[in-house]
């Protein structure tokens, strides 16, 4: 399936992987399905790497910068990430 116009992000969280992994799962736990595109959590030698879209660039500055985001990592002690964000040209997904 190709989705529609979107923006996304690569979070990258280092530190220990089980401690990570538990952490991130208790907090996508608390995030409705439903608002979820395209979402992937990636093992890395040294933590985790999340992949995540929003619809557009102003969600992705919704989320990350005035919404939710912070108080969803400070909730599960999860890290400060480095975040990059990147305008979508294609999705392809089954």
């Amino acid at each position: 399936m190709i989705l529609g116009a979107m923006h996304a992000s690569i979070s990258t969280f280092r530190g220990d992987l089980d401690d990570l992994l538990a952490r991130y799962d208790a907090m996508v736990a608390e995030i409705p399905p439903a608002s979820i595109r395209l979402h992937m959590c990636l093992r890395s030698d040294d933590g985790i790497v999340v992949v995540d879209t929003c619809p557009s660039r102003e969600a992705f500055d919704a989320f990350f910068h005035g919404g939710p985001f912070r108080s969803l990592l400070a909730r599960h002690g999860l890290p400060e990430p480095v975040v990059e964000d990147h305008p979508v040209h294609a999705a392809i997904a089954r």
